[in-house]
């Protein structure tokens, strides 16, 4: 009887630690950040694509295996006092899915989610700073 309620023991503990593994649902995994940059190179240590057995280098891609957004970002100066910068992030989604992702500031943890319809073109405030003109930005595609 007790090498019974050790043996159910014992397969209690092992599937509890299998479904904490398996917690992440395929919708909240997103990809290795990719790297660019306003008026500054993005480091290339970034740049470096290597094998992978997870989502390191997951993206969406496009029957024609092109990546399905173009990511790009731009410095606007304010009207009233041009000293002062908005950080502009701007995506292009070219496929037809709806592609979540979020952009942040270069190695932040703080970054904004963003939705792009497939087909369409939008565009997100990063972030206000005065005498900034250069930033660099990172963004993950969720899955």
């Amino acid at each position: 009887m007790i090498r019974i309620a050790v043996a159910l023991i014992g397969l209690a503990a092992v599937s509890g630690s299998a479904l904490a593994q398996s917690g992440t649902s395929l919708f909240e995994r997103s990809s290795r950040p990719s790297v660019g940059g306003v008026g500054v190179a993005a480091p290339t240590e970034d740049r470096v694509i290597t094998a992978s057995s997870g989502n390191e280098i997951l993206r969406h891609r496009s029957p024609t295996g092109s990546p399905c957004l173009t990511v790009g970002g731009l410095a606007r100066p304010h009207a009233a006092n041009p000293k002062v910068y908005d950080h502009v992030i701007a995506v292009k989604n070219s496929c037809a899915q709806r592609i979540r992702l979020k952009v942040c500031y270069y190695r932040w943890e703080d970054c904004v989610p963003m939705e792009i319809p497939g087909g369409e073109r939008k565009e997100a405030l990063l972030g206000t700073l005065p005498s900034m003109p250069h930033f660099r930005f990172e963004f993950r595609e969720k899955f």
